[in-house]
């Protein structure tokens, strides 16, 4: 029971992020790039980077942390998605554990950084998501049925 629980949060997690990072960031480096009818500019001053080492070099625009978005958030859960397709488990499994590491030193940066609401939000899901990989890695069923 506790292992399907895992296992399903882990997929939602993977889709969750591997959809909603990707789009985010792309969205910053086109925002960055472009004059967007609905840019991330308008949502987020870059002011809101200054707290960060080198704001100076790396956060003069959305780009870099767009591209940090898409590549911190969205490429290990849909690198952990490619190998559940593949039905390779403990790989899947092995990637969902990095990608809630990730996930969760990302949200603390954040956090430390630039504290708000959201990267809390995020840091209990990176939390659930190590914490489910790491029990599945270890329950070891790699008999399971893919679902």
């Amino acid at each position: 029971m506790l292992n399907k629980i895992c296992r399903s949060f882990s997929l939602f997690m993977n889709w969750f992020n591997g959809i909603c990072a990707p789009v985010c960031g792309i969205w910053m480096m086109l925002s960055a790039l472009f004059v967007l009818p609905l840019s991330w500019n308008d949502w987020m001053p870059l002011s809101i980077y200054d707290p960060f080492p080198f704001h100076d070099v790396f956060f003069t625009s959305h780009f870099w942390p767009g591209l940090a978005l898409l590549l911190v958030n969205g490429v290990p859960n849909l690198i952990a998605l490619v190998f559940r397709f593949k039905k390779n488990m403990q790989s899947w499994k092995r990637w969902c554990a990095i990608a809630g590491l990730l996930l969760i030193i990302w949200t603390v940066t954040e956090l430390i950084l630039i504290p708000n609401g959201i990267s809390v939000f995020y840091f209990i899901l990176g939390i659930l998501q190590l914490v489910a990989a790491i029990y599945m890695l270890r329950s070891n069923t790699d008999k399971e049925v893919v679902e």
